[in-house]
């Protein structure tokens, strides 16, 4: 009799204590600082070129091969970046194209709504991806450093609950 009163207990406990849902269209949940979105490309401010520098390091470290970039000869000799094109339906969003690149011409972002509802549209080309980059501010960093200022963003709330600004 005692377990039936106690598992009433726990149900009205639950009856009166308010929802969590967040209503998805219309509020964004925040995400964590070092949060690893869609892959893009940053570009310079003053000539809105991408910053990278046709290396492929990115290509050759991607564990799943999501990552295609065709170099160019540029006029002065060097390499250019023809095309650069990310199947996001690959990608595992690991970061290391992020970690890897020598001119932080990649970065992760915040981008987390990907639903399409056809495949072809998951593969971003360089248009799309330094469209995405360039709406990243300047002092946007990819979070390889020695803590990527983490640590400031984590350390708002004195209790350590509740990082993430969610409301119960």
């Amino acid at each position: 009799m005692f377990d039936e009163v106690k598992g009433f207990g726990v149900t009205i406990k639950r009856m009166i204590r308010p929802n969590v849902t967040i209503q998805y269209p219309d509020e964004k949940r925040s995400v964590a600082p070092r949060f690893r979105g869609l892959p893009s490309l940053r570009t310079d401010p003053d000539t809105g070129e991408a910053l990278c520098v046709a290396c492929g390091l990115c290509a050759r470290i991607c564990p799943t091969s999501c990552l295609e970039m065709h170099v160019v000869p540029s006029e002065e000799g060097d390499r250019e970046l023809g095309e650069f094109i990310l199947r996001a339906g690959r990608c595992m969003f690991c970061g290391l194209c992020a970690q890897v690149c020598p001119v932080d011409a990649i970065t992760m972002s915040k981008e987390y709504e990907l639903t399409v509802q056809d495949r072809d549209g998951l593969i971003y080309t360089k248009t799309e991806l330094s469209t995405i980059g360039g709406q990243l501010p300047n002092w946007w960093e990819s979070g390889t450093g020695e803590f990527g200022g983490v640590a400031d963003a984590w350390s708002g709330s004195e209790d350590g609950k509740n990082l993430l600004g969610l409301k119960r």
